[in-house]
């Protein structure tokens, strides 16, 4: 599971009131000026030091709902709490930095670029420098008159020249009061309402807020039973807490190493103990909280609640969460955590064979310092407080980005470069939909893959390179795929280039280093190899336990060429029973062989068998 929104963005109200003016209004200025004077006038907003507010959340169709509590001081201070029993997050502001303090209780200080990039911007609205017409920081422009809950409205659109973000304001063009807000980022929408407009201590401010967040469309429901101007807060309470939580120990006290993993079809797996149930997880630094199979949960006994929408990677799927109870690995005890729950053994088991219950992300790596051996399937975990490299390799400073996960620089063809997401859950490497598209690259020929991830299918198109850059060290001959199509996922995000996977990772010694927030990149024992792809255009899945059929052939490929079918049942290869091969997982190595090696397949098909005979090729030259 890729990035999800947040569950709750508070903003100050003060910013997002508005006002309307006459109806033949088209200054923008005018029609905020007049806001600003109907909700209490400027005298009275500058005066404005601290905020406070509390009321009541839920999330429609979720079985979510709790208490919030923001507190403001002006100009950068801030903190919110969101309780919702099974999910609560923590966030603030000391005014030096953003920070945020997970269900899982860890604490993550915020100091990627885009994180810093927002702060600077509410500094500068806390100045109201978007009210200056001369502003180098802020573009406003009239956008005409729009009806938002059947009120006409002057909409009011504030850009800026640090980042993407754009907001339109709806202001009722009777009493300039602000009815609506639509809040753009590159990758995310939010759309809200606001109503209920009372006056405390003199400005008027909306008490109730329904918000949409797209692309998940989650619909979340705020009403504020308590607000409070102008009164001392404690600076204390825009701190971080003074203790990160410790939830994991080592046996020996510091780390546990060259612990084998399978690296089966480019992803890892390891052995996790809960309650004497030994099962596989996967190990994947793009999924930005650990998840449970749902049928896993239910074995365990696991109460699940709620149900939220979450970005998969081309997909929005439904996401539940539960108390995950005490769980180990080789010389690594964890204590419960609070985790997702989704349908994720049937993927597996499908396109695999292979039984996995769960996934390890954020809440399992970010207590630890990771070491990965890809050529000899070793990984190693360390205790961040203890940790020193002192090795030869190329250190990349990464601060993680808000969804968790760190974004690390690469480049394809040396052109094609930028902020790649580090996705250890991917066996592949893949642009994003919309560098793709304004690259030119989604005309180029490729191979068409079914990709596969939280979210279900998806096709994608494999296209061969001449370099990439990675880490200071130059490969050849790379294939990444691009989506055909743009999605809702997290591979139609506009801010970063791409996704970055094992195949490239296998080349190298990983470590990952959330406490520092580095990644130390050293050439592996693999370095440069070439490893062996696929030279069928065949892609097979699991029907039961021992029936395997064909879910997918590639055109302008071997397997198109040879009149395979999607739903074809495989008998036989070269007369030898399929039952006899070792599933689909030696089936795929059979047909990475040498080109010009030739196979003849029995299948069934509507009923009737019969052979048809495959020559392997090259799919990339």
């Amino acid at each position: 599971m890729r990035h999800m929104p947040l569950i709750l963005t508070l903003v100050l109200m003060v910013f997002l009131t508005s006002i309307e003016a006459g109806s033949r209004i088209t200054d923008p200025y005018e029609i905020l000026n007049n806001h600003y004077r109907a909700i209490g006038g400027m005298d009275r907003l500058k005066a404005l030091k601290t905020v406070y507010k509390e009321g009541t959340i839920s999330i429609d169709g979720t079985g979510l709902e709790g208490t919030l509590k923001s507190w403001t001081e002006l100009p950068n201070k801030s903190r919110q709490e969101v309780d919702l029993t099974v999910l609560k997050q923590v966030s603030g502001d000391n005014g030096e930095f953003a920070w945020s303090v997970d269900s899982n209780r860890k604490i993550q200080i915020n100091r990627d670029e885009k994180t810093l990039e927002k702060r600077r911007i509410g500094m500068l609205a806390a100045e109201y420098d978007f009210l200056n017409p001369d502003s180098k920081n802020f573009t406003v422009t009239f956008e005409g008159i729009k009806k938002v809950e059947n009120t006409d409205c002057y909409a009011v659109k504030i850009a800026n020249s640090i980042n993407d973000d754009i907001t339109i304001s709806y202001y009722d063009t009777a009493s300039f009061m602000q009815v609506g807000a639509d809040v753009m980022e590159p990758d995310a929408q939010v759309i809200s309402i606001y109503s209920d407009f009372r006056d405390v201590d003199g400005i008027i401010m909306a008490f109730k807020e329904v918000s949409t967040f797209q692309p998940t469309g989650m619909i979340q429901r705020v009403e504020f039973t308590r607000t409070e101007t102008n009164n001392p807060i404690d600076p204390s309470i825009f701190e971080p807490p003074d203790q990160d939580v410790k939830d994991f120990t080592f046996a020996n006290g510091k780390s546990a190493e060259n612990i084998p993993f399978q690296f089966i079809e480019h992803h890892i797996y390891l052995e996790v103990s809960i309650n004497g149930k030994i099962r596989l997880w996967v190990l994947d630094s793009g999924a930005s909280v650990s998840l449970i199979d749902r049928k896993f949960a239910e074995e365990l006994g696991l109460e699940v609640k709620g149900e939220v929408k979450g970005r998969g990677t081309d997909k929005l799927i439904d996401v539940s969460y539960a108390t995950l109870p005490a769980f180990s690995l080789p010389g690594l005890q964890f204590e419960e955590q609070t985790v997702a729950a989704i349908d994720i053994s049937w993927l597996f088991y499908r396109i695999l064979g292979v039984e996995v219950v769960g996934i390890l992300g954020y809440d399992f790596l970010s207590r630890l310092v990771t070491r990965i051996d890809y050529a000899n399937e070793l990984i190693s975990f360390y205790h961040p407080d203890s940790f020193s490299y002192s090795g030869e390799a190329t250190i990349i400073d990464a601060p993680l980005a808000q969804n968790n996960m760190f974004h690390v620089p690469f480049t394809v063809d040396g052109k094609y470069g930028g902020k790649w997401n580090l996705d250890l859950g991917a066996g592949g490497s893949s642009f994003h939909y919309p560098f793709a598209e304004e690259h030119n690259l989604l005309n180029r020929d490729g191979v068409d893959r079914k990709s596969f991830g939280a979210g279900g299918a998806a096709i994608s198109r494999n296209l061969k390179f001449d370099t990439m850059e990675f880490a200071g060290f130059t490969l050849h001959n790379p294939v990444i795929s691009i989506p055909t199509t743009e999605g809702k996922g997290a591979f139609s995000g506009k801010e970063l280039t791409g996704n970055l996977g094992n195949r490239l990772f296998r080349h190298f010694v990983m470590y990952l280093d959330y406490k520092s927030e580095l990644v130390i990149v050293e050439k592996g024992d693999d370095f440069g190899r070439d490893f062996p792809m696929d030279k069928s255009g065949l892609q097979f899945e699991y029907v039961d336990d021992s029936t395997i059929r064909i879910d997918y052939v590639a055109d302008n490929t071997p397997g198109r060429k040879a009149g395979f079918q999607e739903g074809d049942v495989v008998q036989s290869v070269n007369g030898i029973g399929i039952n006899y091969f070792g599933g689909i997982i030696a089936l795929r190595k059979l047909l990475r062989g040498e080109p010009g090696t030739k196979y003849a397949f029995d299948v069934l098909r509507n009923g009737r068998s019969r052979t048809l005979k495959l020559t392997l090729k090259d799919l990339y030259h």
